[in-house]
Parts: C-alpha cells; sequence; structure tokens
C-alpha cells in the first residue's frame, strides 16, 4: 500500500499543478451533434486522455478473449490429462517404475 503511494504520488502532483496552471476556459463542440459545452482546459485535455484509455484498455480486452478462452480450455485439458495420467499410474505402479537393466 505505502509503495503503491509513493508511486502515484508524483504523478497526482503532476495532474494537480496541471490543473491549476490551465484553468482557461475551453469551448468543446461535437461535430456531428449539436452538443457543445465550456469546461477548463485542464478538465478537457484530461478527460480526453481519461477517455482514450478507457478506449484502448476495452480494445485490448477485446482482442485478447479468444486467447483467454483458449488458455482455459488448454488448461481443462491439461488438468483432464494429468488426471488420466494419476489414473494410470494407480492402476498400474509397476508401469512408473524404469526398466531394469
Amino acid at each position: 500500500m505505502l509503495l503503491r503511494l509513493l508511486l502515484l504520488a508524483p504523478l497526482l502532483l503532476v495532474l494537480v499543478v496541471f490543473a491549476l496552471a490551465n484553468p482557461q476556459p475551453l469551448h468543446v463542440a461535437f461535430w456531428p451533434f449539436e452538443a457543445t459545452f465550456d469546461a477548463p482546459a485542464s478538465l478537457a485535455l484530461l478527460g480526453t486522455l481519461g477517455i482514450g484509455m478507457l478506449l484502448g484498455a476495452l480494445m485490448l480486452w477485446f482482442a485478447t478473449f479468444g486467447l483467454r478462452h483458449r488458455a482455459r480450455r488448454a488448461e481443462r485439458a491439461r488438468d483432464m490429462l494429468d488426471a488420466e495420467l494419476k489414473r494410470l499410474k494407480f492402476r498400474s505402479p509397476s508401469a512408473a517404475l524404469p526398466p531394469p537393466e
């Protein structure tokens, strides 16, 4: 917990200084729609950055969905094969011994 705080404190300090240094009002309009609003420049820029990061994370999550599904399927197959191997070793203990020389 302390390590997380030590790592996030400089980032939060930079964000606060950025917000305090950019209080100018900024008129934001969404082109295909009629939605417009005025916001501080820092809030508009940081909001845009946050939305971009969320969209990137969502795209990455969807891109790796198939890989996670394959990994779960492979883990189930491995578990089944491990159980089969244990069953075969239990049934025939001499099969697990190396051949005599």
